[in-house]
Parts: structure tokens; sequence; C-alpha cells
């Protein structure tokens, strides 16, 4: 009798374990109905509305979130993506596209850089930011260029920047607003822009700077008069 109640039980249980998957689990229950979208993402509202139609009505057990966590990571313009199922019905998923944190120019064309020198997309893809612009031929002269903006990042200068490029090995020319030219390398310290911003604020009050060179341990200064005398 003992052997006949096991054998039963044994059934039924082996019954329930083929319909929980095929019956229980495929119930209109766990099928999406909602989705929430978080975050910055209006460059990618179209992706976002192509996924959104893919999941919506899909089995809850059907979607391997962290493979789509992946998959949306993928972009060069997402910095960070969560997906959540927090209730039944109902996926959220919070994505945090890419801050521009510097423009850079290759060849004619402007691209948007985050902030660890990543071309993630073109110009007009974004409101325009007033930053300055890095010109570079190649990723090298981006990881270069990065070194330097970084550096400047704490400084009063920053705001006063037109554009930044490397003219040759030993020097990278800052271009300011008013046209001076700041002469600088990887090499030249955090704390020498400081001075050099009090420098150039002094000087710019009673003349025109064509250049600051501060690559040496003095400052190299010639201005507009100098070069209207003759020297």
């Amino acid at each position: 009798m003992k052997f006949i109640i096991r054998l039963i039980m044994i059934y039924l249980f082996s019954c329930l374990l083929y319909l929980i998957p095929s019956k229980f689990l495929s119930l209109d229950f766990f099928k999406i109905k909602e989705i929430k979208i978080e975050g910055n993402s209006k460059i990618l509202s179209n992706e976002l509305t192509e996924l959104i139609e893919k999941l919506y009505n899909t089995n809850i057990w059907e979607i391997d979130i962290k493979k789509l966590e992946e998959y949306l990571k993928q972009d060069v313009r997402v910095e960070d993506v969560k997906i959540e199922n927090p209730d039944l019905g109902l996926l959220k998923i919070k994505i945090k596209e890419k801050e521009l944190a510097y423009y850079v120019q290759i060849k004619g064309k402007v691209y948007l850089l985050d902030q660890n020198g990543k071309i993630f997309g073109m110009l007009k893809e974004r409101p325009e930011k007033d930053i300055y612009f890095m010109v570079a031929k190649d990723e090298n002269d981006i990881m270069k260029l990065l070194e330097l903006s970084k550096v400047l990042d704490d400084s009063i200068l920053k705001n006063l920047i037109s554009q930044i490029y490397i003219k040759d090995k030993d020097c990278i020319e800052i271009i300011l607003l008013d046209g001076t030219i700041i002469k600088t390398n990887l090499l030249v310290e955090k704390e020498k822009y400081k001075i050099l911003e009090t420098l150039y604020n002094e000087l710019v009050k009673t003349k025109k700077v064509e250049y600051i060179d501060i690559r040496f341990d003095d400052f190299i200064v010639k201005s507009s008069e100098e070069k209207n005398n003759g020297k």
C-alpha cells in the first residue's frame, strides 16, 4: 500500500513540475503590460520606442533582463542601464545617457566626447553647450588634449578658451576667445595655470596679447604693441 501511495505522489509531483512551466508560467498574468522608461533618454527615444513594442505583451519569463541590459549598454550613447521587474506586468528601464564633456573636431567634423574621451555622437545630436573645441587628427591627439583639459577643468581660464590643438610634439596651443595664444604642453604643472590667469588678466587691461608661452621657467609674453614697435 505504501508503495502505491508513493507512486501516486511521484506521479502528482511530476505532473506539477510539467504544469508549472507549460501552463502556469505561460498565463497572461505574467505578460508585460506596462513599460516605464526613466532617465534622460531623449536621443534614444526612437530605439526605446522600438524596444517597448518588442517587449510589450511578452512573458516576463522569456525576457533575459541581464542580457537586455548588456545589449543596451553597447550603445555608445549610453552611460548606464538598469532594468527591473518590480511588479507583475511592469518593466522599469532606467537609462542614463552619456554627458557631453567636450567637443572634438576631426577633419572638419565635430563630435561629442564623454569625460573619458570617447566619441558618442555628432554636434547636432545634442543641444549646444558653451564649451571649447579640441582639434585633433586622431585618437592619440584626443587623449593628449583630454589630459590637458582635465588640468584646465578647475581653472577660470577654461571659460575663456575657444579651442585647443597640438601644434607639434613640444607644444599644445590654447586659443582664447580674444585670439590670445597660450603655448603649453603636458609637462606644465597645474599651479602654473593659476599664475597664468592672473598674468593674463593684468596684461589684457593695457594691451593686446599675441601669445604667452608657459613651457619654461619664465613666462614669455608677446604683445601686439611689441610687434608694432618691431620688437
